[in-house]
């Protein structure tokens, strides 16, 4: 009897994988985003998708919550044809009659872009859009507030670029949120969105970005203010359904519950098996509540690779980036590089700000030597300028992008060894052995400190009982503060309060911006290159940053796809 329900359970999970791989059979491998936006607001899109489709009738794009936005201009083409557009698009039409065409599908709360599936097979589908007023004017500024890569259906690499008449500069403020775990920043003058590696069903990307009012002439007009729609996506409080999805993809859904359900009976011994090597981050999850009290200190007894792994688990931290800056900063204060003015090129000479790097190398740990190696092999002379960071960064990504993931695992393996994570093998029902790690409540205290730092720098201006800040100190906050991904802020503000201790720096205040320029730009290289060759995925068994949302029933699977 034993050896019938053991044979009965692997053959449910056998047929249920067949089911849901049938099911989402097609894939979308990757998908580039450009988005420019015209001097009244309005943003000339174009996206480029390479996906293989295997069943389905047509592929489309649903934008949600669109306001006072509305769409036209679609266009849409394949490796050969450009697709004919449709003034009414049925979602319910035939194969044949969607095959080279193209139609916008108005739905309850948006619109789908829609296009027919031609042939089954890997495509490349262009599509080419307007979004009108894609740019709000609030009460007090401008911004964009969009969910560009809506979640639903597994998707492969992502990449966005938003630009303008105008270059952005590093102090527009940029927001990233979904979970993808990549970056947004600004960067050459645009805006960059990029995943670390393939999107899972639970992943979106939305952008929000802050702007003067004049900046555009849009006439999107929205009586509130930016704080409004901030804490709205802080708190992830949009909720995006669907309520018009196709009488297929309702069948295959209702299907997939039923069978999951059926499934479930039959299996539920392998179904409640807890994950292998799940970091458990205490009873009330891995996210800090934002109540914490101002910390004055330098959390993490002052070990910046300490701090970036709880910054990481903790979510407080913004992107990757941001540690790799605050290792420049370290080494300024070392002095073990500088930030000069070189002449720089082999014929045409011109002048230009790098990092210089010094002789000493005595590091007190393999991380900061293994970097201080990619630094000087990316110099070749001991001086680093941007793009010979950029250059090398997207030839060796793999390289530099599992540096960031060996500190973790590093930082992991050591809190095992101190005895603040458990390592422990559960047996289940004798023939599972699960590995998981119990992680003790004190770093969750370190990780509040972390967030009382970071909140006692923000409002650093409004703190009445200021003491004095020496020069030391002041070189620690900037180092964690651009783990934090506040730096900018924090220099800015400290010096307009203590211009006497930017005299007695050990570096000019503008070398923060250089480190902020030289580390983003060489990081977005090597993510690009990444997800060109479609190649890594990142690991350090951690959680990625970004934001969240409170979620409704979805009869629809994908926002994202074909049907």
């Amino acid at each position: 009897m034993k050896r019938f329900y053991k044979t009965l359970f692997f053959v449910f999970i056998f047929l249920f994988f067949i089911f849901i791989g049938n099911v989402n059979a097609n894939t979308l491998n990757s998908v580039k985003m450009d988005v420019f936006i015209d001097d009244n607001g309005n943003a000339d899109i174009t996206e480029v998708w390479d996906y293989t489709v295997n069943s389905g009738t047509e592929n489309y794009h649903s934008f949600k919550n669109i306001g006072n936005s509305s769409f036209k201009n679609l266009k849409v083409s394949d490796e050969t044809t450009n697709y004919t557009l449709l003034s009414h698009w049925n979602v319910d039409a035939s194969f044949n009659s969607k095959a080279y065409k193209c139609g916008i599908n108005k739905i309850s709360d948006g619109v789908e872009l829609c296009w027919g599936i031609s042939s089954y097979g890997r495509h490349t589908y262009t599509i080419n859009y307007t979004i009108i007023n894609f740019v709000s004017e609030l009460s007090d500024s401008q911004m964009i507030y969009w969910e560009l890569i809506p979640s639903g259906n597994t998707k492969g690499s992502v990449y966005i670029k938003i630009h303008s008449n105008f270059d952005y500069d590093f102090e527009t403020p940029v927001w990233g949120y979904g979970n993808y775990g990549g970056t947004c920043y600004v960067y050459d003058g645009y805006i960059e969105m990029q995943s670390d590696g393939k999107l899972d069903s639970d992943e979106y990307m939305t952008i929000l970005a802050k702007f003067p009012l004049g900046t555009f002439n849009t006439s999107n007009v929205l009586n509130k203010d930016f704080n409004y729609y901030y804490e709205m996506a802080e708190d992830g409080s949009t909720d995006y359904s669907s309520t018009n999805a196709s009488i297929v993809n309702r069948i295959c859904t209702i299907s997939a519950i039923v069978f999951g359900l059926i499934a479930v009976v039959a299996v539920f011994i392998g179904i409640t098996l807890p994950q292998e090597n799940l970091l458990k981050f205490g009873e009330t999850g891995n996210k800090v509540s934002k109540d914490v009290p101002l910390y004055r200190d330098i959390p993490c007894k002052g070990d910046i690779f300490r701090a970036y792994f709880i910054a990481y688990n903790y979510k407080l931290l913004k992107k990757k980036t941001d540690f790799l800056g605050a290792i420049f900063l370290k080494w300024l204060k070392e002095n073990r590089i500088s930030i000069e003015k070189q002449e720089v090129g082999k014929i045409f000479k011109k002048e230009d700000t790098c990092i210089v790097l010094k002789n000493d190398r005595s590091f007190l740990n393999e991380h900061e030597e293994a970097l201080y190696k990619m630094i000087k092999e990316a110099s070749k002379d001991d001086i680093l300028q941007e793009k010979e960071f950029e250059k090398w960064c997207s030839k060796n990504y793999s390289q530099i992008l599992h540096w960031f993931d060996k500190i973790l695992d590093y930082e992991r393996n050591l809190l095992i060894q101190e005895g603040k994570i458990e390592k422990i093998e559960i047996v289940k029902y004798k023939i599972f052995k699960i590995k998981q790690y119990i992680v003790d409540s004190s770093l969750m205290d370190e990780a509040k400190e972390l967030a009382g730092l970071k909140k006692f720098l923000e409002e650093f201006t409004l703190i009445k009982e200021r003491e004095p800040i020496e020069v030391n100190l002041f070189e620690d906050y900037l180092i964690f503060a651009q783990i934090l991904g506040i730096a900018k802020k924090v220099a800015t503000q400290f010096k307009k309060l203590y211009p006497e201790i930017i005299e007695n720096y050990n570096y000019d205040f503008d070398d923060i911006f250089l480190i902020y320029t030289i580390s983003n730009s060489g990081i977005s290289s090597a993510n690009a290159a990444s997800l060109n060759a479609g190649s890594y995925s990142s690991g350090g068994g951690g959680f990625s940053s970004g934001g969240g949302r409170r979620w409704l029933f979805r009869w629809s699977v994908d926002g994202m796809g074909s049907r």
